[in-house]
């Protein structure tokens, strides 16, 4: 019983380490049959998804590659439509200076004006059709720059807080009694100097149809007329403050008279912003949300960015670089003025001048471009007339600014194509990289593997062998029958 025991033990212990070599084999087959060393997630989690990200990298900065040849390819057109107005403008500079001379009579200057008109019309065409594309790029539209629309106060924002500091004003008055709900529609139109502070403003009355606004040094009293459904809106003028509101009548008490104490007022806050700049950021909504202290948070709905270490008090400048979005406030900013505050920006042209060339959402991943037109209007030759030898002369200088302004226009279309060709040249560098670094995770080392394979092979064929020897052993025991 003992030896019978023994033996199938034995038998066990081979069958399993039989198993271990096969399954190593079967790995290696895998390995080397794909060429990957990850080929499902529970070959190394970490690595595929490390590698995965890496991939759609790889895709993605392929994509920014091709679409910065398009930008070349773009700019080339621009180019090539701006030579031959160059060329045109070179003519017109020969015509101007023939014109200017006396040994040009009427009759000749007649002819060469009617030469300068057609090469004037040829230059308007040549700039209007210049397309890649649908995409017009020498008629002035092609990355206009942003512009910021109307700063509002969000209609959410908490009542009775207003916003100063180079904003239009919105907000909504609080109160209780007879003042609740009276200015459901108010509007700051303007503020005189003396009442550019911060501070909480008061509304008050002691006598009818009399009211008073004022911040405990500064006020002033206005007289009122009496709300009814038949006055309905009335605009209340605070002359010597700089102040004026539009107010609607309460909905629910249509008839009172002024006659509350202080229950109603707004606050001033003076952010003292300056030099807005939004060339960089998308057409939106951008709104500023509570930070924490010394930080003001801006969103557009899709990224929202906050800026940390401001010094209230002191003139900080504050760069959104995620959003294109940069401004500098006053030594009148305190924590959290700009609150609520909403602002949106629109594109003056066509927009379309945004080139993506990295694999993230920011603008460290994109290029945006700008094409000055090259219309006779942008050049600055819509007087330009060679009809007469004063008018010619000057013509002269007309057309010597325009050969400049076009000159200028293409030296930034030349820096654009050094800056797309570096971005490129970087490109091809960044996913021969990535792509390396993909490979070190997820391809197999053939060498290395096959090295494994034979050495499970080999314990394979011997496992088979002596699982053999190992089922052969138990017949021994007949032999103790003689």
């Amino acid at each position: 019983m003992p030896l019978r025991i023994a033996n199938n033990i034995a038998s066990l212990n081979t069958q399993r380490w039989l198993g271990v070599a096969d399954g190593g084999m079967k790995k290696s087959l895998e390995r080397l049959s794909s060429g990957y060393r990850i080929n499902k997630a529970a070959d190394d989690a970490a690595g595929l998804a490390i590698s995965q990200q890496f991939r759609a990298d790889i895709a993605s900065f392929r994509v920014a590659s091709r679409n910065t040849s398009e930008a070349a390819a773009l700019l080339q057109v621009a180019e090539g439509g701006m030579d031959q107005i160059g060329n045109m403008l070179t003519r017109l500079k020969e015509l101007a200076t023939q014109a200017s001379s006396a040994n040009a009579g009427q009759s000749e200057r007649d002819k060469i004006d009617a030469e300068g008109d057609q090469l004037l019309t040829e230059i308007d065409r040549i700039a209007n059709s210049t397309q890649y594309g649908s995409t017009a790029l020498l008629d002035g539209t092609f990355g206009a720059a942003m512009a910021a629309g109307t700063f509002t106060h969000s209609a959410a924002a908490v009542d009775g807080e207003g916003v100063y500091g180079n904003l239009t004003h919105t907000y909504e008055a609080a109160g209780t009694g007879q003042g609740d709900a009276i200015f459901s529609g108010n509007f700051i139109a303007a503020l005189d100097t003396s009442m550019t502070m911060s501070g909480v403003w008061t509304f008050s009355s002691t006598v009818g149809g009399v009211l008073l606004v004022g911040n405990g040094s500064v006020t002033e009293t206005i007289t009122v007329a009496t709300w009814s459904a038949a006055t309905g809106n009335q605009t209340l003028s605070f002359a010597n403050l700089g102040l004026t509101i539009t107010t609607t009548s309460n909905t629910v008490d249509q008839a009172f008279t002024l006659t509350w104490a202080g229950d109603t007022s707004f606050t001033v806050k003076e952010t003292g912003m300056t030099s807005l700049d939004v060339t960089g950021a998308s057409a939106g909504t951008y709104t500023f949300s509570v930070g924490a202290a010394n930080a003001v948070a801006l969103g557009n709905g899709t990224i929202t960015q906050t800026i940390t270490g401001l010094t209230p008090a002191t003139s900080n400048t504050v760069n959104f670089d995620k959003l294109g979005v940069t401004f500098t406030l006053g030594t009148t900013y305190t924590d959290n003025d700009l609150e609520d505050t909403q602002f949106v920006v629109t594109a003056t042209g066509s927009g379309g001048n945004t080139f993506q060339i990295g694999a993230e959402n920011n603008t460290d991943n994109r290029i945006a471009i700008t094409v000055g037109g090259a219309t006779k209007s942008d050049l600055g030759l819509t007087a330009l007339d060679l009809s007469s030898a004063a008018n010619a002369q000057a013509a002269i200088d007309l057309v010597d600014t325009a050969i400049s302004s076009l000159t200028s226009t293409r030296g930034d279309v030349g820096a654009y194509m050094n800056r797309l060709s570096y971005a490129a040249a970087n490109l091809s560098t960044t996913i021969e990289n990535v792509q390396a670094a993909e490979s070190v995770i997820r391809d197999v080392d053939m060498a290395a593997e096959m090295t494994e394979f034979t050495k499970n092979q080999i314990l394979l064929q011997a496992g088979t062998a002596m699982l053999a020897q190992a089922n052969m052993a138990p017949q021994q025991v007949l032999s103790l029958f003689g």
